[in-house]
Order: structure tokens, then C-alpha cells, then sequence
């Protein structure tokens, strides 16, 4: 008997309607009466479907994508100055024709700096164009054309730098940044080496017990990485004054090149001609005549000293003699 019931239970057809709403819990409503034809069946959603608006605008050019926002920012960035790939070589900084003055001491280490912008593959060479305008290449691209070891080209960014160290008086001229662009681009650089000047007073007048004061200039020298020598002489000695007489103060500064001497309780053997010479870096001399006086015209030439004073002095009493003389015979 219960096989016969489970047997029923098995091939009773269920409707689909049962099987949707035990699924959903939605009941179907039905349209038509009963003993009718089969009922339409109307189901109805208890949430009203409202489908979200799809986002199509762009805000400054990204969308709602990571991976699209990630390819437009580099895409970006590397073509920040896509322009300048494109552009001509240029020099930067000061475009005028005129030429760059430069200026430097015997010596010294002089730099001529040349920007280009957008080089690419031209190439930059300096060029020394003397006196009888003939060219002398001195560097081409990193690498130095010329024999005088006192040149050298360094890059840093897109300056090009040609350095010159210890300068001399026959270094100046002009010196030409070419590059190898068609018509050539130039910038020239006109450069004056100062040759160096020694001044000291060429003549002084004083007393005995006086102080000799006596200062001595070297200009427009540069030492450079040598220890500078400066000696004061007297007469023909060739020992340092300092070392042959008491009562010297010599004092130099090698910052200024200048030598400032001093010789107490003057006597009148210290009469004569002060030499101030420079040794290092190069050689270098002037020469001080010094008179010593002993404050009286008569004294003054027993000594054998004569000054353009004195010898007025004593012209002006002689014919004062003379016209006295002359009055008194009339």
C-alpha cells in the first residue's frame, strides 16, 4: 500500500507555476476565471528595475579606467616637450652678435662656457682664430686637437666648457664655439691676457734717523699653484737686505702681490738704489733710488747728494750774493 502511494506522489505532474513561486516567493496572478482556458500568467517584480546611467563623459581627458588613466599620464609626461625634438640646435644665454669680452691676469685659469640646446648629432668644436686669421682647432667634441697640454673641453648638461690654465700675454685672441650645423653656428669669446706690471716710487728723499718707507706692487699676475718669492736688495748686493742690516720690517701680502719695506734710523751710507724682485713666479725687478740728507744744504753736497731743490736753493742765495755785491760797488 505504500509503494502504491509513493508511486502516485512520483508521476503526479507538478505545475510550474508551484516551482516558481516556491523559488521566488512571487505569486503569479491569474487573468482568467476557472474551467476556462489555462490562465496568462503575469508575473511582477516587488523592485521596479532602474538601470544605472552608464558614465561616457571624461574628465580632462581620463576615463574611469586605471590601466587607460595610467597609459595617457606617461603618454603625457614623456611628450611634455615632444616639440623640442624638433627644434634646430640653438645657442642658450646670450645670443647677440657681438663678442663675449673676457678678461684675466698673467697666470691665471680662464673658462669659456657654450650652451647648446638641441644639439642631436652635430658636433661642437673650439677654434682659436689669431691675429692673421688663421684657425687653429683646439678640441672636437671631448676630444683636445691640439698639442698645448694647457687646454682641455669638459661637458656638463649641454655646456660645453674649454679651459685654459696658466694664461700668457700671447694667449689673447679670439675663441670661436662652432657647431656643425649648415650655415655653422658660432659664438666667439674675445679674450685679453694683462701682461704683469711691477711699480715702485722711482725716487725718495730723507734725513738721517729718518725711517725709510718703501712699497712695491706687482700687478696683474696670477701665482697660480707656485709659492710666490719677493726679495728687497740694496746697491749690487744679491743677498736679501733683511739679512745684511738691523732695523729692517719687511712685509708682504701674496694675496695683493704687494711688499711693503721698512728701514729705520736712516744713515747716510744708506744712500742708494732699493731693488724690489720678484723671483717666483716669474722674474721680475724695478729699482728705487734713495737719497740721505743731513738736513743742510753744504752737508748735502759733502755727501755728494744732489737734489733739483737744493740746487735751486743754492742758485736762488748765489745770485742773491751777487746782485748785493753789485749794489754795494755802485
Amino acid at each position: 500500500m505504500q509503494r502504491a502511494v509513493l508511486l502516485m506522489a512520483v508521476l503526479t505532474p507538478i505545475s510550474p507555476l508551484d516551482n516558481f513561486t516556491a523559488s521566488t516567493g512571487i505569486k503569479p496572478e491569474v487573468t482568467s476565471e476557472p474551467g476556462t482556458m489555462p490562465p496568462a500568467v503575469v508575473f511582477r517584480n516587488p523592485r521596479p528595475y532602474s538601470p544605472r546611467p552608464r558614465k561616457t563623459s571624461m574628465r580632462q581627458g581620463k576615463s574611469d579606467s586605471p590601466m587607460l588613466n595610467y597609459i595617457f599620464d606617461s603618454y603625457a609626461t614623456s611628450n611634455k616637450h615632444f616639440h623640442d625634438k624638433f627644434r634646430p640646435p640653438s645657442f642658450e644665454g646670450d645670443v647677440s652678435s657681438e663678442d663675449t669680452s673676457i678678461d684675466a691676469d698673467t697666470g691665471a685659469t680662464v673658462n669659456f662656457d657654450c650652451q647648446v640646446a638641441s644639439l642631436r648629432d652635430k658636433t661642437v668644436s673650439w677654434i682659436k682664430v689669431s691675429d692673421d686669421e688663421n684657425l687653429e682647432l683646439l678640441t672636437l667634441d671631448l676630444e683636445t686637437h691640439t698639442a698645448d697640454s694647457r687646454f682641455r673641453v669638459d661637458l656638463a648638461s649641454e655646456t660645453w666648457r674649454l679651459t685654459l690654465s696658466d694664461a700668457r700675454a700671447t694667449d689673447s685672441g679670439v675663441y670661436c664655439c662652432h657647431v656643425s650645423t649648415h650655415p655653422p653656428m658660432l659664438k666667439r669669446f674675445k679674450l685679453t691676457i694683462h701682461r704683469p706690471e711691477i711699480k715702485l716710487t722711482k725716487e725718495a728723499f730723507l734725513e738721517t734717523s729718518e725711517t725709510l718707507s718703501l712699497k712695491c706692487m706687482i700687478l696683474h699676475l696670477h701665482p697660480g699653484d707656485s709659492e710666490p718669492a719677493l726679495r728687497w736688495y740694496r746697491g749690487n748686493s744679491s743677498v736679501p737686505l733683511d739679512e745684511i742690516r738691523g732695523g729692517v720690517l719687511i712685509e708682504t701680502d701674496y694675496l695683493t702681490f704687494t711688499s711693503h719695506l721698512q728701514v729705520a734710523m736712516l744713515k747716510v751710507e744708506d744712500a742708494g738704489n732699493y731693488t724690489c724682485a720678484l723671483h717666483v713666479p716669474m722674474e721680475m725687478r724695478t729699482v728705487a733710488r734713495v737719497h740721505v740728507l743731513r738736513g743742510s744744504s753744504l752737508a748735502e753736497l759733502q755727501s755728494g747728494v744732489k737734489t733739483t731743490t737744493s740746487y735751486l736753493s743754492l742758485l736762488m742765495a748765489a745770485m742773491l750774493v751777487v746782485i748785493g755785491a753789485y749794489s754795494d760797488v755802485r
